[in-house]
């Protein structure tokens, strides 16, 4: 009797070690086909043409495309404007190919989580052991890893000016150029910040690993599993005509601009379609799946959606190359691509099953911007109950430790005459409040401030001696405190 219990003990631990022994797996499956609100393409057409003709035409943008995808499936695609203005030529979202910019970053962390996954790298591992190169300095006694460079808390300096190329045949190899400008001024692991050097180093890391260039990587193992088959970084001549023209403002006239080439490439260099985007997100929505064509396992695939690193664990931070956001009361993972001409933004919403991507004219564009926010009132509004704080007065002198002076903690430290970045100074009230970019800000948990309308929250970060280190509004949005 005794041996029969036995005999179904272990019977059962197996079956139970065989279905968990991956639970963020099936967790991740189990999403798939959930979203809150279905969205209708006739539907949603008409709320696009609502508004986006308009706001192109009062930031005087103009060509725009646009793909939205849920439960698998592109709901819709569209194109607004002219991608070259001279010919009259339409945007198209199959055809029309358009410079993404910093949403590069995205793939080379897929590159890179995809070679973790087939066991040729260990993201935890000293990234020293793979390259050949060149190698990371050991300023710090510690090891830069895969995990540091994908979630931006490697600690490397983000050396500018120097990043970009005359042309596209200045562009340096990697490790020529990396060799002399990686310069690590934290220790790993300890303080956000993004960096444009540690994606560039995962970049040379593929490189290392596959024995193949970056763009041959990405080609073979993402793009082309993925039917990305107008994704690339050096144009082929049968599709040099479909780039979109690049245009800046002057005096609010869109004025024809030179492309602009980096010798980070992958932080900055991919360009693509909107429906080619599409392939990308329902990938990985679809835990690493795209119509059969696995470039993620499940597991991986989500792991790769989880956060990663954060400022304060109640602020939005990284997963593996994705930002976090939290509007509406969503968890959702973005980036956004900023290069001369033009603005895209990638958006995925895990939890429902949807996402989208825009890319438009003309750098710094708040078009992106404006039809996510429109989208996510539209399709997801905002349902938690607004909590307003009370300030106490009793707080105030514990208050006097986040009062100084900040600035964006993504310049340059050591250079000689860095980039300005913005500052912001956060000053202590006697009612109990901090003054932050004009508002008032009540702590509610330690380190964690919520505006006194309860619809923002900011957080901050001390060292292991109470010293306030940065403060963060979410994501790559931080500052440090530099008196």
């Amino acid at each position: 009797m005794a041996s029969a219990y036995r005999l179904i003990f272990w019977l059962v631990l197996i079956f139970f070690l065989s279905n968990s022994a991956h639970p963020i797996e099936s967790d991740c499956c189990a999403k798939r086909n959930r979203a809150t609100s279905t969205v209708v393409s006739e539907e949603l057409a008409k709320f696009l043409d609502s508004f986006v003709t308009d706001l192109m035409r009062k930031e005087h943008i103009p060509g725009a495309a646009f793909v939205f995808v849920q439960n698998g499936k592109v709901i819709l695609s569209k194109g607004f404007g002219y991608a070259d203005l001279e010919r009259k030529h339409p945007v198209n979202p199959g055809k029309t190919i358009f410079p993404i910019g910093s949403i590069s970053k995205v793939f080379t962390a897929t590159a890179l989580v995809q070679l973790a996954d087939r066991k040729k790298i260990d993201l935890k591992a000293d990234m020293n052991l793979y390259l050949k190169k060149l190698k990371v300095p050991e300023t710090y006694g510690q090891p830069i890893t895969g995990v540091h460079l994908l979630s931006h808390t490697s600690g490397l300096d983000e050396i500018r000016p120097g990043t970009q190329a005359q042309s596209a045949n200045a562009i340096l190899p990697l490790p020529e150029f990396l060799k002399d400008r990686l310069v690590r001024i934290h220790p790993p692991g300890v303080i956000t910040s993004y960096s444009t050097y540690g994606i560039t180093l995962a970049g040379l890391l593929v490189e290392e690993i596959s024995g193949v260039s970056y763009e041959t990587y990405l080609n073979r193992n993402i793009w082309k599993p993925l039917q990305m088959n107008r994704t690339h970084i050096s144009t082929p001549p049968g599709m040099a005509a479909d780039v979109a023209i690049a245009y800046a403002l002057e005096n609010d006239a869109p004025t024809r601009v030179p492309y602009e080439w980096y010798h980070t490439t992958p932080a900055s260099s991919i360009r693509s379609t909107a429906e080619d985007m599409s392939n990308f997100i329902v990938a990985h929505l679809q835990c690493g799946d795209f119509r059969g064509h696995r470039i993620l396992s499940s597991h991986a695939a989500f792991g790769m959606l989880r956060t990663q690193s954060t400022t304060h664990p109640k602020m939005p931070g990284w997963t593996y190359g994705f930002q976090e956001d939290d509007t509406n009361g969503l968890r959702i993972l973005e980036h956004g691509g900023d290069i001369a001409g033009f603005a895209s933004l990638l958006v995925l919403l895990p939890d429902e099953n949807t996402g989208f991507f825009i890319t438009h004219h003309i750098e710094g564009g708040n078009l992106r911007f404006d039809v996510k926010k429109k989208l996510l009132d539209r399709y997801f509004p905002d349902k938690r109950s607004i909590s307003v704080p009370v300030p106490t007065r009793n707080s105030t002198g514990q208050l006097k430790r986040f009062a100084g002076l900040y600035r964006a903690n993504l310049f340059c430290h050591t250079c000689k005459n860095p980039l300005s970045v913005a500052e912001v100074e956060v000053t202590s009230n006697d009612d109990g409040t901090i003054t932050v970019w004009d508002d008032r800000w009540v702590q509610t948990t330690p380190l964690l401030f919520v505006r006194l309308d309860g619809k923002r929250k900011i957080g901050f970060q001390e060292d292991k001696t109470g010293r306030i280190l940065q403060m963060s509004a979410g994501s790559w949005k931080v500052l440090e405190k530099v008196k």
